[in-house]
């Protein structure tokens, strides 16, 4: 046997796997609470939380297929790492810290079997979501692409169009949903001069001045039909899946918008193809949809009032910097035994 080759080419994984972000696999360093595994995000590789917590067990992989093997050793998780399969192997697992805010893909049944705490990123990209949900309502109220596309294709108009397009001032928007995007969402509305009223579960909580009213889950068909627009704020459950169909979409005044930003699914898809083919919606702005992606045939892209963008409005720089200050706060609280923040409740999955 060419054990000077063997021992070459030992090596060489070896430098392969941690090139790649493997951790070691003889690495003896654990922290009282066991390792911390960090998963990488698309090109976030959040090397100062690397450093500042190596010393507490904590590797780093780019990519959870390098961590399988050593499921075992990990006392918390870091990233989106919702697969059954590996959650099953980490006997010590106690805590995943999700890097989104939806949790809807987690086995529930399986953390709550384990007694696995899941915290989530709620707030992270509230801004950025709000933003974009604002934005899509501008569009589609002051009807910016048509607008663009009849001066490209037709020259710049020679007089101002009649009748002009909407403002939002004065409008009725309904936020479903109170949570950190709702809120953001409403106070954007309100900064627009809309008037806003909303639903969310706790009405036990301080009602912001922004909002006209709040009411619960049960009175949202009493509330759709005097609104103007409708923006779908809830986080994705068992609970709100189809909230949005064709029950709803009748209630809804012909030129009424809806826009969502959290998860597809809430809304029906073909009860919102029907309104729109109807004439019975004037429009709708979606950052998310079901099926996702939408493959390029699907039917939602042939209306020109609909706006959609694939899955994109919770990214900024801002949100990463929030995502690291969360990760960081919930890290140091992991390991001194101290409360942590977004604690998710298992049984309502938010």
């Amino acid at each position: 046997m060419d054990h000077q080759g063997y021992i070459s080419d030992l090596f060489h994984l070896v430098a392969l796997h941690t090139e790649r972000g493997g951790p070691l696999l003889g690495d003896p360093t654990l922290s009282k609470n066991g390792q911390i595994l960090l998963v990488g995000c698309g090109d976030r590789t959040f090397d100062d939380i690397q450093q500042e917590f190596e010393s507490d067990g904590l590797v780093y992989v780019d990519d959870l297929h390098f961590a399988q093997n050593n499921a075992d050793r990990y006392a918390a998780a870091l990233g989106n790492i919702n697969q059954r399969d590996f959650i099953e192997r980490a006997d010590n697992l106690r805590w995943i810290q999700s890097f989104s805010a939806g949790v809807n893909v987690f086995p529930f049944d399986l953390l709550s079997e384990r007694g696995i705490t899941l915290t989530n990123a709620a707030g992270v990209y509230g801004p950025n979501i709000a933003d974009h949900t604002i934005a899509m309502a501008l569009m589609l109220c002051r009807e910016i692409e048509p607008i663009r596309r009849v001066a490209l294709h037709e020259g710049w108009p020679k007089q101002k169009r009649t009748p002009s397009p909407g403002e939002l001032a004065g409008q009725t928007m309904l936020v479903i949903g109170l949570g950190g995007i709702g809120l953001e969402t409403a106070k954007r509305a309100w900064g627009h001069g809309m008037r806003v009223v909303a639903t969310r579960r706790r009405l036990d909580r301080n009602k912001p001045d922004f909002i006209e009213s709040v009411h619960p889950p049960q009175h949202l068909h009493r509330l759709i039909p005097d609104a103007d627009w409708i923006a779908v704020c809830v986080p994705h459950t068992p609970d709100t899946i189809d909230l949005i169909s064709t029950p709803e979409f009748g209630l809804m005044k012909p030129s009424a918008h809806i826009l969502c930003a959290t998860r597809g699914g809430i809304i029906n898809t073909l009860a919102l193809i029907d309104a729109l083919d109807e004439g019975t919606l004037a429009g709708a702005g979606l950052d998310v949809t079901d099926p996702e992606p939408l493959p390029v045939d699907h039917p939602l892209w042939r209306y020109k009032n609909v706006i959609i963008t694939p899955h994109q409005s919770g990214y900024s720089g801002a949100a990463n910097q929030r995502l690291e200050n969360l990760i960081r706060h919930n890290l140091g609280s992991f390991l001194s035994g101290a409360p942590m923040r977004n604690v998710v409740d298992l049984d309502l999955q938010y």
